[in-house]
């Protein structure tokens, strides 16, 4: 008899997990799932993270799928862990990305009964996961593992929820005798694009005079990049990047003209402008679409997605077709080059200087540290492969703006809006790649909804670099409160602790910016620090009154 054939259900479930080739995972621990992480004892090649809160946890696996383009996964206990833990599944359906959560559950014989901490997950996770299943049988475990990650990666990615029984992952998989095997790894093979309909796309591209893409994740999920570029290049056309998906495409490239996000930018002019507009690998989200208005009514869309239900869903589609945003781009490369077309290389050149001007970070006299002088610093003094990740909240804004993504896979943040991301987003980041250099951004607000995983980063001596601007407010909201009810503040004021001091009482390094010329000597020490494997903060306090990166709070009272 193998030793295949005397696994319990927990430890099947680990070696299916293994066998998808899965190099850390996430979790809480709880009393639900006890057998399933006693057999990540045994396994070699597969780093436990020990998180200290549910979301944080999901958010960090979730972010591991983003920073990895892999299936990010995460353990939590049934109940209330899988509530906590529900922001990370709703971060990755809107974020598309493949993400799988395994959830403790009550024995199977107590099912029904309002047990201790039940829920059922497939009513409530069923609005937002992919696919929610729930093992009766350990014998089931192989095959619904592997299909567990095969759905979460194929088409658009996204969540997929896995509820385990107490009871099966202690019993036997099968009977003593019986051999058990495991399906091999299946990855769904995503639709050939038309050559008909790309000879379209191409055709309208070359008569359209002022084209523009719209590129979003799906191009990097594709490995598109350098089919992308020689497309923009070949066929003229300029590039926008959709909402946080700034390093789709090489912002330094003459071709980028800027990120679709909130507020006014540069970017919708041009999308505005075009008389054609192709959004590939992107569902054209209400921010992207700067709330549906993107492409305007009249304006020719062109959507291609690897996803057939993405195709319509928010706008009709002159041509749509369903594909593989590499695939599609390389058919299209077969076709020859239109010819030259003075005038759009002049519309694409005017408004790349435009976006160069917008980029350009100046001072504003301010209290505290402006904004625009951590920018600066940041810029100078960090790798262009350096990676960044941001919380929600107003700060993100000069972030998206004043940070140019040259690398790949340099940027990460919440599409869905979620707080509370940016710490541990920062850590998966590095976990993913942990020879670059990693900067958490973080608003006061967000930072105190996860920040206790700064103990996670010390624990595991996960280097980053998490910074925390500090205005004493919920900056996002007191914006609206004020353009809303002018002068009736409310209910958005903080009392912070001393964020420096926190990180010290964690094991981190604590440093502290109070004034503008003390950010770059901070950033500097924290470079240092941070290569040694020890974790730093960096608090920063900024001035409330400029509420974004392009509003004050006088302005908004007006």
């Amino acid at each position: 008899m193998g030793a295949e054939a005397r696994m319990n259900g927990g430890k099947a479930l680990v070696e299916g997990i293994r066998r998808e080739g899965v190099g850390h995972v996430f979790c809480v621990p709880g009393e639900s799932y006890l057998a399933a992480l006693d057999a990540f004892y045994d396994v070699a090649g597969i780093t436990l993270i020990t998180n200290r809160q549910e979301g944080g946890a999901a958010f960090m696996a979730e972010a591991y799928g983003k920073a990895t383009r892999r299936v990010g996964v995460v353990f939590v206990t049934r109940g209330p862990g899988a509530t906590n833990a529900s922001i990370g599944v709703h971060t990755a359906a809107q974020d598309s990305t493949p993400f799988v959560l395994f959830v403790g559950q009550v024995p199977r014989r107590h099912l029904g009964r309002e047990a201790f901490q039940e829920v059922d997950y497939r009513q409530f996770f069923g609005g937002m996961a992919k696919w929610v299943t729930e093992i009766h049988d350990a014998a089931e475990i192989p095959a619904t593992v592997a299909r567990a990650f095969q759905v979460a990666r194929g088409g658009r990615p996204g969540p997929v929820v896995v509820a385990l029984p107490e009871d099966v992952l202690t019993e036997a998989v099968l009977p003593e005798g019986s051999e058990l095997s495991f399906p091999p790894r299946q990855d769904l093979r995503p639709p050939h694009p038309d050559p008909a309909a790309v000879a379209q796309w191409v055709e309208r591209v070359g008569r359209a005079a002022r084209p523009v893409l719209i590129v979003g994740g799906g191009t990097q999920y594709a490995g598109a990049r350098e089919a992308l570029i020689a497309f923009s290049e070949r066929f003229r056309v300029p590039v926008l990047t959709a909402f946080r998906r700034m390093d789709a495409f090489p912002n330094d490239h003459p071709h980028y003209l800027g990120n679709l996000g909130l507020g006014h930018s540069p970017a919708q002019e041009v999308a505005r402008e075009a008389d054609l507009v192709v959004a590939l690998g992107t569902r054209l989200s209400e921010i992207t679409t700067a709330e549906y208005t993107i492409p305007h009514p009249g304006q020719p869309l062109i959507h291609i997605d690897v996803e057939q239900a993405v195709l319509g869903k928010v706008f009709p589609a002159e041509l749509a077709l369903a594909s593989d945003a590499r695939a599609a781009l390389e058919m299209a490369l077969e076709h020859p080059a239109p010819d030259a077309d003075a005038a759009r290389s002049a519309w694409i050149a005017g408004h790349r200087k435009t976006f160069e001007a917008y980029i350009i970070p100046h001072d504003r006299p301010a209290a505290g540290v402006p904004m625009e002088r951590v920018m600066r610093d940041l810029n100078d003094a960090l790798p262009t492969d350096a990676i960044l990740t941001v919380d929600a909240g107003n700060f993100s804004g000069w972030v998206h703006r004043y940070r140019r993504y040259d690398a790949a896979d340099s940027f990460l943040g919440p599409t869905v809006g979620a707080m509370g991301y940016g710490l541990p987003s920062a850590i998966a980041a590095k976990l993913a790649h942990p020879h670059r250099v990693v900067v958490g951004n973080c608003g006061d607000g967000g930072f105190m909804m996860t920040g206790q995983e700064l103990a996670t980063a010390v624990q595991f001596e996960v280097g980053i670099i998490q910074i925390v601007y500090n205005n004493a407010m919920w900056g996002t909201i007191r914006m609206h409160q004020e353009r809303a009810f002018p002068g009736r503040v409310v209910g958005t004021d903080l009392r912070n602790p001393d964020f420096a001091a926190l990180a010290e009482s964690y094991g981190a390094l604590g440093l502290r910016a109070a004034e503008p010329q003390a950010f770059r000597p901070a950033l500097e020490d924290a470079l240092k620090e941070a290569a040694t494997g020890r974790p730093v903060l960096i608090e920063v306090t900024t001035d409330p009154e400029y509420i974004s990166h392009a509003t004050t709070l006088a302005q908004l009272r007006k």
